[in-house]
């Protein structure tokens, strides 16, 4: 009998640009990709394994959500390299519960955010386990304080 994951956060990177989150984030729940087809078959091969998965994809792979095998239980989050970009993809996608259009300078915000959401979920389930409830909510405020200070450095941009 497999074990259900609570979330799973993947990353389609195929211009290699995000290799640092492989660093910040736990291999369990965080995978990196740069090949679209390796991608797509690992995320198939866990969905009956996972209750959520987050889905970061570049906005020219966007067509994966169309094209691509559907994945139910998916929050789509589509990065874009400017405005344009981000309009397009809004009008295109209008379903704000289940796809995210962000610019990529936000790419760690949204991972953050998800990772914070599973662990907190992680956290829950293992009430009955002190240790790992503890470990999955200390992570989980760790990840708060970056997207604090994320959050903070934004605001500060934005005033100046």
């Amino acid at each position: 009998m497999s074990v259900i994951s609570t979330s799973l956060l993947v990353l389609l990177d195929p211009q290699e640009e995000h290799k640092n989150f492989e660093i910040i984030f736990d291999s369990h729940v965080f995978c990196r990709f740069t090949n679209k087809t390796k991608c797509l078959k690992h995320v198939s091969s866990r969905l009956t394994n996972i209750r959520l998965l987050h889905f970061f994809i570049p906005k020219c792979e966007h067509l994966v959500m169309e094209n691509g095998p559907h994945f139910y239980n998916t929050i789509y989050y589509i990065y874009c390299v400017d405005g344009a970009s981000i309009k397009e993809m809004k009008q295109q996608y209008d379903y704000p519960m289940f796809v995210k259009v962000f610019h990529v300078e936000c790419l760690a915000t949204y991972l953050r955010q998800a990772a914070i959401s599973h662990l907190i979920e992680q956290a829950e389930r293992r009430k009955h386990e002190p240790d790992e409830h503890e470990l999955a909510l200390q992570a989980a405020a760790e990840f708060s304080d970056a997207l604090a200070n994320k959050l903070s450095e934004y605001m500060i941009e934005k005033t100046c």
